[in-house]
């Protein structure tokens, strides 16, 4: 009708118009234009596949490419003779459908018609999501670009899934996704999971965009991923429209993050409220109970990670008193179990839940979405969710001290430092341990182990090269024997003797964490935005980091560590301050600022005395690849 087309044909003078006024291209990008010969690795043939009509960019070549308007509606005037095909297009695709297959080239996810502008445009008019294509796609060069590793990353997702339409802005999604669905990325897709996976998506992505996904700076696949990974993968069958909207509602805040979102919280300064209300707080605060609850992976019995926190759990349970009612379940190491001891803590009238492995934070998220006026916090850095809060320690402020003892009681050079798998976090803790040595021994080298590797031994791998110093775990269990933690050496004939170890002194952390929830200072406005992620990253000064020494240290060990303990609270001394050399080269000179937290978090290099490497993720065992994954340290490697 043309009618139809007439309308059709406004909204691409509207467009055109608009595109002119802020001095945008008013036509149709033409591939040949973008994309050089040089550029382009491999042309394959994809096939037929129904690809998404909002993901259709332009045309090929520069034929029709004036006839419409940015937006793909025409800009010929009516009673055309160009009219008058479309029109009849239009009235054939309203009573039958459009049957015939464009002809598009894919590049970089984008597509760009050869043959079949009038039907996209027809499409497009009718709200149609979909369109049926044969797909040529230009395949780039490979480049170090961000975006063009997240491209290569999609080319592998969509071998094993044939589905168009989700991108991501972060390396690593594809796996993510596929873990998150249980679906393999090596072993290709039935083509009744694909066509599930597609509804679900397709179905997400239209009421995403209608809650006015679209204004922001995320992409509906980063949008499709966070939605299934707080409410499951099965969340989105057998569900209404109307469902969709209330959840979305209610996580709608974790769609708003960018970047610079991910605060590092460094003091507890900003959980004190203004002095002069404090005789007022005091009593309220000693008005109010608190039952709090602990999530340990395992057995406080048998780890020493779980022992740590038992520690701290004990601890405040004296300083409160009648105050505070502490709730623990142990053993929770699947998804599963984790929800069922949260929902176990708030059926038993927690307040405050802590869970207290990284592992445990993608739980944590979603029964925050069922429990939304329960404070759940999570021991995790770096976490880009701002429904729930973080908390961890700087360590490596205490393992830039044991280096620098380590190296001052090592005869020779050679020291071993041993740590579970990379995380965020974790190689400062190396990095900084590195540069202490180096400090004390401009020769001394540090032999990385990482205990979590497959089928590894790696106190057999250090006593092998003859390496008798060495940095292990920080604790050992309760009930386990054993010298063979902090930093300590072992003597020809297999003696151990401990010289240091650093310590997260967790009950000091919970102390600061439910005196604020008590005193109301837990919401201050000056700590967050609504959708800033909050990661609480206290350090020594706080009094949540610190290292014991052995009675049998030598005095001017001693000596010289109390010296650099001492310039480490004052912030005049600051491992990655200074000239930086990593294996691969100058990471700053001396003139440079210091690295700031975000650099010293997010940090994916080592100090060019470490004798080692960071490991591809299939090379760690099933539970540290897990820990890793729903961490996104090797983002690369997923």
């Amino acid at each position: 009708m043309i009618e139809d087309y007439t309308k059709a044909w406004h909204m691409g003078e509207s467009q055109y118009r608009r595109d002119i006024t802020f001095g945008r291209y008013p036509y149709l990008t033409a591939l040949d234009d973008i994309v050089k010969p040089e550029s382009i690795l491999a042309e394959n043939h994809i096939g037929l596949v129904e690809i998404p009509i909002a993901d259709i960019a332009g045309t090929k070549t520069h034929g029709r490419q004036e006839a419409f308007a940015s937006n793909f509606m025409p800009l010929l005037p009516p009673k055309t003779e160009f009219s008058m095909k479309w029109s009849a297009l239009y009235d054939s695709a309203v009573q039958e459908g459009i049957r015939d297959a464009i002809l598009v080239y894919e590049y970089m996810g984008r597509f760009y018609v050869q043959e079949g502008n009038k039907r996209v445009s027809v499409s497009r008019f009718t709200g149609m999501v979909s369109i049926l294509a044969d797909v040529i796609r230009l395949l780039p060069q490979h480049t170090d670009d961000k975006t063009n590793r997240i491209y290569f990353e999609f080319v592998d997702f969509f071998k094993v899934s044939g589905i168009y339409g989700i991108c991501f802005s972060e390396e690593g999604s594809y796996q993510k996704l596929c873990q998150v669905l249980g679906l393999s990325m090596e072993k290709p897709w039935t083509s009744e999971v694909r066509n599930d996976v597609k509804a679900d998506f397709f179905r997400f992505a239209e009421r995403f965009l209608r809650k006015g996904g679209g204004h922001l700076d995320i992409t509906r696949g980063d949008a499709f991923l966070i939605y299934l990974r707080i409410y499951g993968a099965k969340s989105l069958e057998h569900i209404s429209t109307q469902e969709i909207d209330a959840n979305l509602d209610k996580i709608w805040h974790e769609f708003l993050k960018e970047p610079e979102d991910i605060r590092l919280v460094e003091t507890p300064d900003v959980l004190q409220k203004d002095s002069s209300f404090f005789k007022r707080l005091t009593q309220q605060s000693a008005d109010r109970k608190l039952t709090v609850a602990f999530i340990y992976e395992k057995n406080p019995e048998t780890s020493s990670w779980a022992y740590q926190h038992e520690l701290g759990r004990n601890y405040i349970a004296g300083r409160f008193g009648t105050q505070l009612e502490t709730l623990t379940w142990a053993d929770c190491d699947t998804p599963a179990r984790v929800s069922a001891a949260i929902d176990e803590a708030a059926a038993a009238g927690a307040q405050v839940i802590f869970t207290t492995t990284g592992m445990m934070v993608e739980a944590s998220v979603q029964a925050k979405v069922r429990f939304p006026k329960i404070h759940i916090l999570n021991c995790s850095v770096n976490s880009s969710y701002n429904s729930i809060r973080t908390y961890y320690g700087r360590m490596y402020e205490a393992k830039f001290l044991m280096g620098a003892l380590a190296a001052s009681v090592t005869d020779g050079d050679e020291i071993g430092y041993a740590e579970l798998c990379p995380l965020y976090g974790t190689l400062s803790n190396v990095n900084a341990f590195a540069i202490g040595a180096q400090m004390i021994n401009p020769y001394a080298r540090i032999h990385l182990e990482w205990s979590a590797l497959r089928d590894h031994d790696w106190k057999k791998s250090l006593l092998s090269q003859g390496i008798r110093t060495i940095s292990g775990p920080e604790l050992t269990p309760a009930k386990k024997l054993s010298r063979e933690f902090g930093v300590y050496r072992i003597a020809e004939d297999g003696a151990v003797s401990n010289i240091a170890t650093p310590i997260f002194d967790w009950g000091r952390f919970y102390e600061i964490i439910l005196r604020s929830i008590l005193e109301g200072s837990w919401d201050n406005s000056r700590l967050t935005k609504s959708h800033e992620a909050l990661n609480f990253w206290f350090g020594m000064e706080s009094g949540v980091i610190d290292v014991i020494l052995s009675g049998q240290l030598h005095y001017a060990s001693r000596k010289m560590l109390t010296a650099l303990r001492e310039g480490v609270l004052s912030g005049r001394i600051h491992p990655f301050d200074g000239e930086i050399h990593s294996q691969e080269g100058l990471i700053k000179d001396a003139q440079a600022p210091r690295l700031s937290s975000e650099e010293i978090v997010n940090m994916h290099w080592l100090n060019d005395n470490i004798i080692g490497e960071i490991p591809k993720l299939e090379a760690f065992n099933q539970r540290a690849q897990e820990l890793i994954r729903i961490s996104g340290f090797l983002k690369g490697s997923l």
